[in-house]
């Protein structure tokens, strides 16, 4: 039997156009990505035959001579460096003694040694109360070592004149 009349084309689920477009899109990224990957990869392949080339020409008599010349300078700091971290400041002791002398006593005559790390030390003092208070005050510094009184008279003005014979750390003398 023939029938005239037509019916309707089935249509298709609606989850079969999402999987059919989803599936072109799919395609589309798959080819647009191979074709992005393959740019990026003649990018790297170019520049790693620049890097190859660079390598196997070595370098130039230009770059040997920077680099002794940075040698040499790099050797010259070092060298400097040693220097001064070697290098012992008498003026720490001026201000040592400075802040450390009684408002009486006056030092006429000094002898340092920076490296031994003694001082001799001669001066006047009002009375024996100011010398012994002078003493006093030498003695309770942390940087001073064994003191000695070298020295002691009554001078022209009766006055106290002394010698004092003092050691000192060597953590003094560095900055």
């Amino acid at each position: 039997m023939v029938e005239i009349i037509p019916k309707p084309a089935e249509k298709s689920p609606p989850w079969f156009n999402i999987l059919f477009y989803f599936s072109l899109g799919l395609l589309l990224a798959a080819v647009l990505a191979y074709f992005i990957l393959g740019s990026y990869l003649k990018k790297a392949e170019t520049t790693l035959r620049n890097l190859e080339e660079t390598l196997t020409k070595g370098r130039t008599a230009e770059e040997i001579t920077l680099e002794k010349r940075v040698f040499e300078y790099q050797k010259k700091i070092e060298d400097f460096s040693k220097v001064i971290n070697q290098h012992l400041f008498s003026s720490n002791f001026f201000e040592f003694i400075e802040k450390n002398t009684h408002p009486q006593v006056w030092f006429a005559r000094m002898d340092l040694n920076v490296r031994g790390g003694r001082v001799e030390l001669s001066g006047e003092a009002e009375d024996f109360v100011i010398l012994h208070q002078q003493l006093q005050i030498l003695r309770a510094h942390p940087l001073a070592e064994d003191l000695n009184l070298s020295k002691i008279a009554i001078g022209k003005k009766g006055k106290v004149d002394f010698g004092i014979s003092l050691g000192l750390k060597p953590t003094l003398f560095h900055q």
